[in-house]
């Protein structure tokens, strides 16, 4: 499957906010920018900006952590992980 493919076919994901059905290519960006504790409710882009807090440490992950912080953030900080 090509690029171009990735970004237009839909996959069976719908975004749990506003049931607006995901690409394979914005599936995997969610995947990619958002906690694993995510994973079991999927957003759209717009959701996801609207609804998730991205990690103040790191800027890089989208968490439901209500003090901002994803739980790679909070390991590092408790030197849980190297």
């Amino acid at each position: 499957m090509t690029q171009r493919d990735r970004q237009r076919s839909l996959s069976s994901f719908q975004c749990c906010m506003c049931d607006h059905r995901l690409s394979l290519k914005a599936l995997e960006e969610f995947y990619e920018s958002t906690e694993e504790q995510l994973h079991g409710e999927i957003y759209c882009r717009s959701c996801r900006e609207r609804h998730l807090l991205v990690c103040r440490e790191c800027s890089g992950r989208y968490t439901a952590d209500p003090a901002g912080i994803c739980s790679l953030c909070t390991a590092r900080m408790y030197g849980m992980v190297g």
